[in-house]
């Protein structure tokens, strides 16, 4: 899809205008906003004071809008949508910095709370530090991205890593469209028509048959038992998923680990181009 079209069904969906004259002379006098990041890592004993106790790592690369200027408020907004969608509504009113801060705290909080007392069982019983199994380190690495899409949406994707403990480590992937004008993010009840799920499913499903034919190297599936019979939806109907991300010439859906298929098969990124789903989209 051109850049004309993208951004035409932005403004379809009624929310990229501006409120008033005053606001529109106002964007148009601003400073632009940016794209800045915070960068941190911390390293945290399990037992403090204990150099030789198990550790956890914690590391992040957060990406946010730096604000023209004080009166920048939809900066603000969008800023406060992606701290909630990165970490929870719990961060939203807090600045970036803080928000980045208070994470991290939490996840070395957490891992304190969560293993100490065996920790502190194991050596009472006469574990020595050699001894230690690997499984007590922990790992989150958390990194993200933000793009500006034909200068209308906000494309926001981040990424978490996370070792604790389990048979393996696990990552995680939440995506989100932010009109650039309103702050305003686009769910999928907003985006996609109600009336026309059961085709954007076939649709997705149509992508998921070629997707996993070419990771098999095969062309001989073709239909839902084919995905099932190579460990594919074996106990989920497929869905359209709150991930998903309006591009310039596509929509791409993002099904994680463990949403449609087990562990072993990673995720799955299906792209739909607008030239086959535009009908499908919300025009109101």
């Amino acid at each position: 899809m051109k850049k004309g079209t993208i951004l035409n069904a932005a403004l379809i969906f009624g929310m990229a205008a501006c409120l008033s004259l005053q606001s529109c002379m106002n964007t148009e006098t601003a400073r632009p906003a940016k794209i800045s990041s915070i960068q941190a890592d911390t390293l945290v004993a399990l037992k403090d004071g204990d150099s030789a106790s198990p550790k956890c790592k914690v590391t992040m690369d957060y990406m946010f809008l730096e604000p023209g200027d004080e009166n920048d408020s939809i900066s603000y907004l969008i800023n406060s949508s992606l701290q909630k969608i990165a970490f929870g509504d719990a961060y939203g009113t807090l600045k970036p910095q803080e928000a980045v801060s208070e994470v991290m705290r939490k996840y070395a909080g957490d891992y304190r709370k969560d293993l100490t007392k065996f920790y502190e069982a194991d050596i009472h019983n006469g574990m020595k530090s050699e001894d230690i199994p690997a499984w007590y380190n922990y790992e989150y690495d958390i990194t993200s991205e933000l793009d500006l899409s034909n200068d209308s949406i906000w494309n926001f994707s981040v990424t978490t890593f996370m070792n604790t403990g389990g048979a393996h480590p696990n990552t995680t992937i939440k995506w989100a469209n932010i009109l650039a004008e309103s702050g305003k993010v686009l769910t999928k009840e907003i985006v996609f028509r109600k009336d026309k799920e059961k085709d954007i499913i076939e649709l997705i499903m149509k992508h998921l048959i070629d997707e996993v034919n070419q990771r098999l190297e095969t062309d001989t599936i073709t239909s839902l038992e084919g995905l099932r019979e190579n460990g594919a939806l074996l106990d989920v109907d497929l869905y359209i998923p709150e991930n998903f991300l309006l591009l310039e010439d596509r929509v791409s859906f993002l099904y994680n680990r463990y949403d449609i298929a087990p562990y072993s098969m990673g995720e799955f990124i299906i792209d739909v181009p607008y030239a086959e789903i535009e009908t499908m989209l919300n025009r109101e």
